[in-house]
C-alpha cells in the first residue's frame, strides 16, 4: 500500500513538475494530497495498511539522517500532505461514527456568534369570528423574546513524532487518531445532555435557559415524587399535554414522538414500561399498559445512579448552536518550538466551535422520585 502511494507521488511529479520547480513541486504535493483524499473517501486507501516509516523514507530520506529531518526537507516533500490527509480522515470518522442518539434531544442551528441569541416570539393573538360586512380584526404581533445560548471552542493536538516513524507505528498513531475524533463527539453529546438534563451528571450548573434552570416548579415543568412507572408516565404525559404558551393555547405537540431521557439505572424500567403489553414494570398486573408503544428511549450515560427522568419533545426546545462543525488542521512539527524541543515531525489539530442551550421550558418534563 505504502509502495503504491510512492509511485503515485512519482507520477504526479512527473505530470506536475516535469521541469522541477519549487512551484511545481508545491502543486504536485496538493494535487497528490487531493488524490490520497479521493481514495480515501473512497475506501480504496486503509489507513491502518499505510507505513509512515516507509512513506517517510521515500518521500524524505532515512529517519536517522540530521540534515534530512530539517524543515524545509521535510515541508517541501509531499509527505505531510499525505499524512495530513490520513491522520485528517481518521480524526473526522471518529467523530462522525460516534453514535449520535443525543442528536434525537435538538436541532442543530448555524451561528456565527460567541454568545447566540435564540430569537423567539411570544404567542400572537387569536384568529376570530368575522360577521358579514365586518371589517377583519387585526391580529395583536407577538412580542419578541430572547435566550441567549454561550458558545465555545473545544479541541486538541495530536503530534506525529520521531519514535513514531522510527518504530513505525503507524497504526497506534491512526488508534490515537480515531479515539482522539470519538472524544470530540463524546464531549459535543456531554455538552448537550448536560443541557437537556439540567447539568445532572455532568459538568453543568443547571443553567440552560439563557443562564437559568430550565425545569423549575415556576415553568411547571418540574415533578417531584412521580418516580417511573405507568402512574408516573400518566402524570408526566398530563403535565405535558396541559402546557399553555403566553396566551393560554395548548403548545401542540400531538404529532411529536415523545421521548423518554434515563440514565442507566432506570434503563431496563423504562424499557419495560415502553414494551410491555400488560401491568406496572413487568409485574403480574394484567391491566392494560397505556405508556406501551408510546415513547422511544434515549440513555444518557452521564447518570448511571440517577432516578430522575425526562419525558417530552426536547427537539422544540433545545439547539447545539454550531459555529463550526469539527475541522482538521495540520502543521510541519519541525517548525515549532515542540519540534524541536520534542522530535515532533508534524502535528494535528481538531476543532469544533459550539454550545447547547434551551429556546424554551414547556416541552420536557423533569421528573424526580422524590
Amino acid at each position: 500500500m505504502s509502495r503504491g502511494i510512492v509511485e503515485l507521488c512519482e507520477a504526479f511529479q512527473r505530470k506536475f513538475n516535469p521541469s522541477a520547480t519549487e512551484r511545481g513541486t508545491r502543486i504536485a504535493n496538493r494535487e497528490i494530497g487531493n488524490k490520497v483524499k479521493e481514495l480515501l473517501e473512497a475506501k480504496k486507501l486503509d489507513p491502518m495498511k499505510v507505513s509512515f516509516r516507509t512513506l517517510f523514507e521515500s518521500l524524505v530520506g532515512p529517519i536517522s539522517s540530521r540534515e534530512l529531518m530539517e524543515a524545509g526537507n521535510l515541508a517541501s516533500s509531499a509527505f505531510p500532505n499525505i499524512a495530513g490527509q490520513i491522520i485528517s480522515k481518521v480524526l473526522i470518522d471518529g467523530y462522525t461514527e460516534f453514535p449520535k442518539d443525543v442528536d434525537q434531544l435538538c436541532r442543530t442551528v448555524p451561528s456565527k456568534l460567541k454568545t447566540s441569541r435564540v430569537v423567539g416570539w411570544s404567542a400572537i393573538g387569536f384568529v376570530q369570528q368575522v360577521n358579514e360586512k365586518e371589517d377583519y380584526p387585526e391580529i395583536v404581533p407577538p412580542e419578541e423574546k430572547m435566550q441567549t445560548i454561550k458558545n465555545l471552542k473545544y479541541g486538541g493536538l495530536l503530534s506525529l513524532t520521531r519514535e513514531d516513524i522510527f518504530f513505525d507505528q503507524t497504526g497506534e498513531l491512526v488508534d490515537r487518531a480515531r479515539m482522539i475524533g470519538q472524544r470530540g463527539a463524546q464531549k459535543r453529546a456531554a455538552l448537550i445532555f448536560g443541557v437537556v438534563c439540567d447539568g445532572a451528571g455532568v459538568p453543568a450548573n443547571g443553567t440552560g435557559l439563557s443562564g437559568a434552570a430550565v425545569y423549575t416548579a415556576g415553568n411547571k415543568n418540574l415533578k417531584t415524587a412521580n418516580p417511573l412507572g405507568t402512574g408516573g408516565w400518566e402524570t408526566a404525559r398530563k403535565a405535558l399535554y396541559d402546557m399553555v404558551d403566553e396566551q393560554g393555547e395548548p403548545i401542540w405537540i400531538l404529532g411529536d414522538r415523545p421521548l423518554m431521557i434515563v440514565g442507566s439505572t432506570l434503563l431496563a424500567p423504562a424499557q419495560k414500561l415502553q414494551k410491555n403489553e400488560h401491568g406496572d414494570l413487568g409485574t403480574a398486573n394484567l391491566d392494560v399498559n397505556l405508556a406501551a408503544g408510546q415513547f422511544d428511549v434515549v440513555i444518557n450515560p452521564y447518570l448511571p445512579l440517577t432516578s430522575s427522568w425526562w419525558y417530552g419533545a426536547p427537539q422544540r426546545q433545545f439547539r447545539w448552536e454550531e459555529v463550526w462543525p469539527l475541522e482538521t488542521f495540520t502543521r510541519v512539527g519541525q517548525d515549532t518550538e515542540e519540534g524541536f524541543n520534542a522530535d515532533v515531525i508534524q502535528q494535528f489539530k481538531l476543532s469544533f466551535y459550539g454550545g447547547a442551550g434551551a429556546s424554551d421550558y414547556r416541552y420536557v418534563i423533569e421528573n424526580d422520585p422524590v
